[in-house]
């Protein structure tokens, strides 16, 4: 059953609309930048909390397939979808379930599968819970994030939980969804962060996926895991989201 998700918005009617999907332990504060500069490159901007997270509420239950029906409750026939992270996860498994839920859909460094064994995995994701996970602590783990964008981690650490994160993993492994992304039935742009940097998609599965028609990747270079948080180089990032955007349409002749 699906849980109403708490949503913030950008830019009012626009003839274009785009759905916002956050990693885990995030929230919709993250796209703090994004949602106005889409909104002035003309977009409708949604970004949501997802369950467990933000102001969204805690059903104590995680399986991929209840946040699919979550984002897919939000509406259908958006012109595009950025899923980040696990957003990504979400937004390919969405968009397999309903492929009339988007028009076309955009991974930035998207989770398709998380390596063996779980424990390493859970203490990576649990290690931003550390007891001492302050503002200061986290510029330190970050350090190329604008201040602003350590505040909203920090608040969205307090609003989501470490028992949240453990379920997640817990109840979806093994995580693995390569499949139905190389299957994906509508235009998908994949926007990958530099491996060197903290990306957690390895180029050469980026360009296998890029064998489908409806599919094109893209590394950026010096981005990490969040490139959308780098300060130093936001507006390539930018610059690449937005030309991703433009080309959705075209992908697979459509």
């Amino acid at each position: 059953m699906s849980v109403p998700l708490h949503t913030t918005s950008w830019g009012g009617h626009a003839e274009r609309r785009i759905l916002l999907l956050h990693g885990i332990t995030s929230s919709v504060a993250g796209w703090w930048r994004v949602g106005p500069d889409l909104a002035e490159m003309g977009w409708e901007v949604v970004a949501a909390d997802l369950r467990g997270h933000g102001d969204s509420p805690h059903p104590g239950s995680y399986r991929f397939s209840e946040h699919v029906a979550d984002v897919i409750a939000l509406g259908s026939g958006w012109d595009a979808v950025l899923g980040h992270s696990m957003g990504g996860t979400i937004s390919v498994l969405a968009a397999t379930a309903a492929p009339s839920w988007a028009r076309g859909i955009v991974l930035q460094d998207p989770a398709l599968m998380l390596p063996e064994p779980m424990s390493e995995v859970l203490g990576w994701l649990l290690e931003e819970y550390h007891a001492d996970s302050d503002a200061d602590r986290i510029a330190e783990m970050s350090p190329r994030w604008h201040p602003i964008d350590v505040a909203a981690k920090v608040e969205a650490l307090g609003k989501s939980s470490s028992e949240v994160v453990t379920q997640t993993v817990e109840v979806n492994w093994p995580w693995m969804v390569l499949d139905e992304a190389s299957n994906l039935p509508v235009p998908t742009a994949v926007l990958g962060s530099d491996p060197g940097a903290g990306g957690i998609l390895p180029v050469a599965f980026g360009e296998w996926l890029a064998g489908s028609p409806l599919i094109e990747y893209e590394m950026i270079p010096n981005s990490s895991h969040s490139a959308h948080r780098d300060d130093d180089q936001y507006n390539t990032y930018l610059s690449a989201l937005a030309g991703a955007l433009d080309r959705l349409p075209t992908l697979g002749g459509q």
